[in-house]
């Protein structure tokens, strides 16, 4: 009986990201069939092992050990999450020498022997996107996403590409995985205010689902322009028609490609056991993950039948120069970086739930991202040796004396952990373990750097070297900068942290104290807050409206023509100090004031609270005076209305006037704060 090649695929069948399990495994299945219909591989078939990854790290790292001790896998293909991705590379196919062929975009933090990447990276995506947008919605860009790496990733490529089309973050906030009802609402509430042209949101799964859902039904579509990495066929089909409508998304793939490989794949998909039609009047849907899957089934394929064996470092030698053709085009391995030569796209989403094809990027080599160069750098000229592991002691054996361990507790003022030169932790208190999520047998004997974001991993290794032929012995929290942690589920925390080296024989010791500062960042971000904010609105105070004139009399609109206008908007005829009372009336009144407001607001323009009585609204790209003069008694009418139809407010005077730039030479105290002279509208 001939044995089969046997492959490992996780898909997301559960959890965060379950949608996209059967799509995943469909594309799998299809690829695994016609390799098997043309012979299989060295004679024998190939056959596929399915396990479900859970969609996070504590369920995808077990899932790929089974793969291998279990079912004895000779590679894996994996993961949607680039949190599990991190893990599963990093704890799973590099030590164990298993390759690991990813279907995901992902920020680009992982290189290893052992690791190959079919889909795209932010050069790909980030980097076609953002300009499109800037240059046809607005240079103002409002992020927002999920608290791991590729978020946070992402969101560093998407600011380095926006500086460079001369654009301005706006709105940068980062939240747990599965965000509550109430973390979206407080969201959407600074997405408002913002004056972003462009929301660019990395939110995974159905907390993408519901953000975009919420956000329409705010009322936030008409303001500004979405775009996203992940917005996809799958996910629509979740989304009523009035919130998917008119959402962009730039990928490696869309149903609507028009390629041969594409027609033919759509084709074996509709005679799927399972699938009553193809999208948009069936379940069968393919996205960039499928598709991404595909390629690394053929792949992995084409990799066995070149090397003549499944041998583990037979498959790295062929797939690094692998290439091959998919439903969206050609793909080349490239052998420097193991990073594939993909095609993008930027669509726009149909009624329907299809895509339409706006722009095509073609074939674009990859590109590591800034963020993590030094990682590149140090892999591919192995510029970081470390010492030996298996020469160094493990753990602090019972020959030590006990004054090595007091001496330990008494650099020690907070969680502790202690490791060797390596940087292999040999021991942890349970609060180390309490703060990182880990449990200590999975701890032991891993490296020190696990713990930190993988774009700091380089650095921290640099940094412990330096520390360890230094005449130091210790460096103390007060005197080291902030550094982030990274916990065992993918997500960041801010920590403080001091090290400290004591000799254990002919070696050191690393001991290491740290302090999770999660509490006090928050309070100085609400500090933050406070100060640029007015907390009964949640409205730009005078302090953020003015550092939001500055900016927009620096933007190259401005000196291309379009101006910059304030509209000021008074209410006479109340109490200054009733409008902050407190009391329900009050605060319904001034939620309806607010409301009414920012319902007239232009995309981009900012609505900003000055004085109890007093609004403000920053315009910018003006073309004409007429525009802010229609802008003006807009907002006029709108809150007369109101007002007209509110028996116990109909007292109340509106007065709305407005000050257009004077040129080149405005400031923005001359707009805040105009003269009784200047020339003002009403």
């Amino acid at each position: 009986m001939t044995l089969p090649v046997r492959l490992g695929v996780m898909p997301p069948w559960t959890g965060l990201v379950e949608l996209y399990g059967p799509e995943i495994t469909w594309a799998a299945e299809i690829a695994c069939e016609e390799i098997n219909e043309r012979g299989g591989l060295l004679g024998r078939p190939l056959e596929l092992i399915i396990e479900d990854d859970g969609s996070l790290p504590a369920t995808a790292v077990p899932a790929a050990r089974r793969l291998i001790e279990e079912h004895h896998c000779c590679a894996i293909i994996g993961n949607l999450l680039s949190n599990s991705r991190i893990a599963v590379a990093t704890q799973v196919a590099e030590p164990l020498h298993i390759p690991y062929l990813n279907f995901s975009f992902y920020e680009g933090s992982i290189f290893g022997r052992y690791f190959f990447h079919f889909a795209a990276l932010p050069n790909h995506q980030i980097d076609k996107m953002i300009p499109y947008m800037a240059q046809h919605y607005g240079p103002k860009m409002f992020f927002a996403g999920n608290n791991y790496e590729w978020p946070r990733g992402s969101i560093d490529a998407a600011k380095r590409s926006l500086a460079l089309a001369k654009g301005e973050v706006v709105g940068e906030e980062y939240l747990s995985i599965g965000v509550q009802p109430d973390e979206f609402e407080r969201l959407l509430d600074q997405l408002a205010s913002s004056g972003a042209n462009v929301f660019v949101p990395y939110f995974a799964g159905s907390d993408q689902i519901t953000l975009l859902t919420r956000f329409t039904e705010r009322g936030l579509k008409n303001r500004m322009a979405v775009v996203m990495g992940h917005y996809d066929e799958a996910m629509v089909s979740h989304l009523p028609v009035h919130v998917r409508v008119g959402l962009y998304s730039s990928n490696t793939y869309f149903m609507s490609v028009q390629t041969p490989e594409n027609q033919a794949y759509i084709k074996r998909l509709s005679r799927k056991l399972g699938v009553d039609g193809i999208w948009p009047y069936g379940k069968g849907v393919l996205t960039n993950f499928g598709e991404g899957t595909y390629l690394c089934v053929h792949a992995f394929a084409k990799a066995v039948q070149q090397a003549g064996s499944t041998d583990a470092e037979a498959l790295v030698a062929a797939l690094e120069h692998v290439s091959l053709k998919g439903p969206q085009g050609s793909v080349t391995m490239d052998p420097l970086t193991h990073h594939a030569h993909v095609n993008t796209f930027l669509a726009r989403c149909n009624a329907n739930g299809t895509f339409s094809i706006i722009e095509k990027f073609g074939c674009t080599p990859p590109k590591i991202p800034d963020r993590y160069q030094d990682t590149i750098a140090a892999y591919t000229t192995r510029t970081l040796p470390l010492p030996n592991a298996s020469q160094l002691p493990q753990t602090i054996t019972n020959s030590d004396s006990d004054s090595l361990a007091e001496r330990i507790l008494g650099v020690a003022d907070t969680t502790l952990l202690a490791a060797n030169e390596a940087g292999s932790i040999v021991h942890v208190t349970p609060s180390v373990c309490l703060m990182f999520g880990y449990n200590r047998d999975e701890l032991i004997n891993q490296p020190m750097d696990q713990l930190l974001p993988p774009h700091l991993r380089t650095k921290h290794t640099q940094h412990i070297q330096k520390f360890l032929v230094s005449d130091n012995t210790e460096r103390r929290m007060g005197s080291r900068s902030e550094i982030i942690g990274y916990r065992k589920d993918g997500s960041f925390f801010p920590l403080e942290a001091s090290i400290a080296k004591v000799r254990n024989g002919d070696g050191w010791i690393l001991v290491v104290t740290m302090k999770d500062i999660s509490s006090r960042k928050i309070l100085e971000e609400d500090q933050l807050w406070l100060a640029t904010h007015d907390p009964q609105t949640k409205l730009p105070n005078r302090v953020l409206i003015r550092q939001r004139l500055t900016m927009a009399l620096q933007r190259p609109d401005f000196e291309q023509g379009r101006h910059v206008a304030a509209i000021f908007v008074e209410l006479s005829g109340l109490i200054p100090s009733a409008m902050d009372s407190g009391s329900e009336n009050q605060r319904g009144f001034l939620k309806m004031v607010v409301e009414r407001i920012q319902r007239e607001l232009r995309p981009g323009d900012i609505a900003g609270r000055l004085a109890a009585n007093r609004f403000i609204v920053v315009c910018e790209r003006v073309e004409s005076l007429q525009t802010l003069q229609f802008l003006s008694e807009a907002i006029r009418d709108s809150l007369q209305l109101q007002v007209n139809n509110a028996d116990a407010n109909n007292n109340i005077i509106i007065s709305v006037d407005f000050i257009l730039d004077h040129g080149l030479d405005t400031t923005a105290d001359e707009l805040l704060n105009p003269p009784v002279t200047a020339d003002r509208g009403h």
